[in-house]
C-alpha cells in the first residue's frame, strides 16, 4: 500500500508557501543609478549697450536617478545678468535625495566704445593710497583705475582700452592746473577722469574756491580737446569709522574738515559740472550710507569694495554718455 505524504510536504515540493507564509517572495527590486547632469557649454554675448540684460538659456536634462528628479537652476534662465562672466550652477535631486551638479559661463560684453584712452587725474583716492594705521601704503591693483582698467578688459575685450593712473596723494585741486596741462599733453586722452577737492577743504579752502578750481581744470581739458571729461562729486569724510589707536584718534578725528561740507561743495560741483561742458558722476551718496564698508580706518581714505563702487560709478556714466565705435564709422 502506498503511503500518502504530508500535505505540507507536497506543498513545499510544488514550491508552494506553507499557510503561515501569507506571500510569495520574488527577486527584489534593482536599485536606480543616482542622477546624471550635464550642463551646457559657456554663453557669451557681445555688443550689450547697457550694464546688464536678461538671458534665457535651455536648462540640462538629468539621466538617471529615482523619480521624480528636479533640476534647478541659479542663476535662473530669464534672470538679469551684469556685464561680465557669471557662472551659473545648476543642482538635479531625485526622490531619494541623491544630488549632482554642474555648472557654465554666460559672459555679456559691452559693446565697443568710440574712445580707447582714459586719463584719471586727481589726489590719493585716484593713486590709491589706502588709509591704514600701520603702513598706509599706495595699493596699486586696489585702486580705481587699475579697477577700471580690469572692467574695461572683461567686458569690451575687443578692444585695447588704456586708462593711466596720474594720482598724487596730498594734490589740491587749485594746485593741479600746471600738471594736469603737463599729462593731457604727456598722454593725449580722449577721456579725463577727475576727482579733487578734499585736501582743498581739509586744507581751509571754502566751497567756492574748491568749485572754481575744479571748473578750471574742465576748462584746461576742453581747451586742449579732450572730448569726454567725467567729473566726480567729492566723497565724504567719516570720523565716526575712524579706528586709529590711540593717542592717534583725537588727530584723526580733528584732522578733516566738518562733514557736511563736501555736501555743501557738492551742491555747486553738481549744477557746475554740467553747466560747463562736463558729464557728472555722483556717488556720494552711496558712499555717505556705506561709510563702513567703504571707507578705511583713517576716515578719509577708501577701502577695497569703495575702489570698487567709485570704478562702478564711473564705468556707468562711461557706457552711458560715450557712444558706440560703429556710430563714428571707425
Amino acid at each position: 500500500m502506498r503511503r500518502r505524504l504530508p500535505l505540507a510536504l507536497l506543498l513545499a515540493s510544488a514550491g508552494v508557501a506553507g499557510c503561515g507564509s501569507g506571500t510569495t517572495t520574488g527577486p527584489a527590486p534593482m536599485p536606480s543609478s543616482p542622477p546624471q547632469l550635464a550642463c551646457n557649454s559657456a554663453i557669451t554675448i557681445d555688443g550689450l549697450v547697457g550694464t546688464s540684460q536678461v538671458v534665457t538659456y535651455e536648462v540640462p536634462v538629468a539621466t538617471g536617478g529615482a523619480a521624480p528628479v528636479n533640476v534647478t537652476c541659479s542663476p535662473a534662465s530669464g534672470a538679469t545678468f551684469p556685464l561680465g562672466p557669471t557662472t551659473v550652477t545648476c543642482s538635479a535631486s531625485d526622490a531619494q535625495a541623491r544630488q549632482a551638479t554642474c555648472s557654465f559661463t554666460v559672459t555679456l560684453r559691452h559693446r565697443e566704445l568710440a574712445v580707447t584712452k582714459f586719463l584719471t587725474f586727481g589726489d590719493s583716492m585716484t593713486a590709491g593710497e589706502n588709509g591704514r594705521p600701520i603702513g598706509s601704503f599706495i595699493d596699486l591693483p586696489n585702486a580705481y583705475p587699475s579697477i577700471l582698467q580690469r572692467f574695461f578688459t572683461e567686458r569690451i575685450p575687443g578692444q585695447q582700452i588704456t586708462v593711466i593712473n596720474e594720482g598724487v596723494s596730498g594734490e589740491k585741486a587749485a594746485d593741479s592746473i600746471e600738471r594736469l596741462k603737463a599729462a593731457i599733453a604727456k598722454h593725449r586722452p580722449q577721456a579725463l577722469l577727475f576727482l579733487q577737492g578734499i585736501n582743498d577743504l581739509n586744507g581751509g579752502a571754502g566751497s567756492n574756491a574748491v568749485r572754481d578750481a575744479i571748473r578750471d581744470a574742465i576748462r584746461t581739458a576742453r581747451d586742449r580737446e579732450v572730448p569726454y571729461v567725467f567729473v566726480s562729486t567729492i566723497l565724504p569724510v567719516a570720523p565716526d569709522v575712524c579706528t586709529y589707536p590711540n593717542p592717534i584718534v583725537p588727530f584723526c578725528r580733528a584732522l578733516f574738515t566738518p562733514a557736511g561740507q563736501p555736501a555743501q561743495v557738492n551742491q555747486l560741483i553738481r549744477s557746475m559740472v554740467p553747466a560747463s561742458g562736463a558729464h557728472l558722476v555722483d556717488p556720494y551718496d552711496q558712499f555717505v550710507a556705506n561709510r563702513a564698508a567703504f571707507i578705511d580706518t583713517d576716515g578719509l581714505h577708501l577701502r577695497p569694495a569703495g575702489n570698487q563702487a567709485l570704478a562702478t560709478a564711473f564705468w556707468n556714466r562711461i557706457v552711458d554718455v560715450i557712444p558706440g565705435r560703429q556710430l563714428f564709422g571707425l
